[in-house]
């Protein structure tokens, strides 16, 4: 084999100077013999290229003393520097090394390589990640089109939501207005039932009063129809019941209808539902002949009380007796009659040992005023309670509008404290007018205290008739508070 000359490493003028003679005789091999034993870096890390023979031996070669020759040796340079730095990126390949490269460096070289790859492997998720972080994402795939069914049958199921929707907002304003309703109505009925009545007369409507069979007893027959034409304007239940309730005696009973039940406590009424209610109160009706049997016969009417107690309830029911034709009775004579003395003694020992309360009449029409009086006194007796828990000088604030000029009147006079209403009506009857009224007190403002002093009470607080006159008393009350000019002035009721 001829010397070969390496040029790999002498520059342009080192060429030039060497001899001709050695040029021209020898042989530069480019190609290094001992590649074939070196370990091939992989192809997927090497870029290839097209090699570049050198050592060609065409006969149209340049020969080394030609220009040509190292112009084309330049350029195989730069072509294998090329090829250098693609090697070392990859697997550091490097086509200069030596053939007798030692084994240790070989294998430095080859695990520098194989360390490269892995990290560029553990690095590779990095990079995807850091690609991914980027923006740069996967397109969604495109969902298929609805066929007209699908497209029907979601445009009734959002038509379904829809009506739901305005059903469930119609029905949760229907509950709030129920709700603000129902709130209403208890507000209302709260004031209702703990409003002040003071008239008699307007209690009577809740009332009911149950007679015992008037069959066979033409007095209680005229008493039935007397008493049913007086309270027919009330509104007040009368009926009759179809047997005694204690066996051999005419009792009267007392119902009431209940809407509110009152609370000790809070000293107020609560309404409940409508219920009737027992009154616990009965009377005793009985002629003259028939309290002189029983003064007889049973212990002096004790035995009578007891029984009805025994019947209608425990020892705290109230019991009334009334007598029919005791005046009468006394005014006839004849042996074996128990004197006025006699009778009036055991009945006053009857109201000590049985708590009774006695009522004597002579006519229908008088029994029919005390049970209408007895009526209206069980009928406010309930309202009693709410004025118990007012200041009782207090006049009455909630007035309505009178029905008629001598009503509206009647409601101003009851403003005065004491004045009751058949005592304003008293005063109005004879008076007529307020301008009637302040006319009484101008023409002698000296006796003011006199102006209604003779007006007469029809009734008393407790519901009996009465006749007696308002008196100077409450006369004075009227006159101070209707004509007083001094406004530090006390307004009480003093003595007649």
């Amino acid at each position: 084999m001829a010397d070969v000359i390496d040029i790999t490493s002498d520059s342009d003028e080192d060429l030039y100077s060497r001899p001709t003679s050695q040029l021209s005789s020898d042989f530069v091999d480019l190609c290094d013999d001992s590649d074939d034993e070196r370990p091939a870096p992989p192809s997927s890390q090497m870029t290839i290229h097209e090699p570049v023979d050198l050592c060609s031996s065409d006969d149209e070669s340049p020969a080394p003393s030609d220009p040509r020759f190292l112009q084309g040796v330049q350029q195989a340079k730069r072509k294998r520097g090329t090829i250098r730095k693609a090697g070392s990126s990859s697997a550091n390949y490097d086509v200069d090394s030596d053939e007798d490269e030692s084994p240790k460096k070989m294998a430095r070289n080859s695990g520098r390589s194989s360390s490269e790859s892995s990290e560029d492997e553990e690095h590779a998720p990095a990079k995807v990640a850091r690609k991914k972080s980027t923006g740069t994402t996967k397109k969604a795939p495109r969902k298929p089109r609805q066929t007209e069914e699908e497209k029907a049958a979601a445009k009734t199921l959002k038509q379904q939501e829809a009506a739901q929707k305005k059903r469930d907002k119609e029905t949760l304003k229907a509950a709030k207005a129920a709700k603000a309703a129902k709130e209403k109505e208890a507000k209302k009925q709260y004031k209702a039932v703990n409003k002040l009545v003071h008239n008699k007369k307007d209690t009577l409507a809740s009332m009911e009063i149950i007679f015992p069979p008037v069959t066979g007893h033409p007095e209680l027959q005229v008493l039935f129809e007397a008493f049913k034409e007086k309270v027919a304007e009330y509104k007040m239940t009368v009926s009759k019941s179809g047997r005694q309730k204690v066996q051999g005696y005419n009792v009267f009973s007392w119902r009431r209808e209940e809407t509110a039940e009152y609370d000790p406590v809070a000293r107020e009424f609560h309404p409940v539902p409508s219920r009737m209610k027992v009154e616990g109160t009965y009377l005793v009706y009985m002629s003259a002949d028939e309290l002189v049997r029983c003064i007889r016969e049973e212990d002096g009417v004790k035995n009578v009380v007891r029984r009805v107690r025994e019947v209608c309830g425990p020892d705290r029911v109230q019991v009334f007796i009334m007598t029919h034709g005791l005046s009468a009775y006394y005014r006839r004579a004849g042996s074996g009659r128990l004197t006025k003395s006699q009778i009036e003694g055991h009945l006053a020992a009857l109201q000590m040992a049985e708590h009774v309360h006695l009522l004597h009449i002579d006519k229908p029409e008088d029994a029919a005023a005390r049970l209408y009086d007895l009526s209206a006194d069980l009928g406010i007796k309930q309202h009693k309670l709410i004025q118990r828990s007012h200041l009782p000088f207090c006049s009455d604030t909630h007035q309505t509008t009178g029905a008629t000029q001598k009503d509206t009147m009647v409601q101003m006079m009851r403003q005065v404290h004491r004045v009751t209403r058949d005592g304003a009506e008293g005063i109005v009857e004879r008076h007529k007018t307020m301008a009637r009224l302040y006319q009484a007190y101008e023409r002698d403002p000296g006796q003011r205290d006199n102006v209604v002093k003779n007006c007469i009470v029809q009734h008393r607080v407790d519901g009996v008739a009465s006749s007696r006159e308002i008196g100077k008393a409450l006369s004075r009350v009227v006159g101070t508070v209707l004509y007083g000019r001094d406004p530090l002035e006390l307004a009480y009721k003093g003595t007649d």
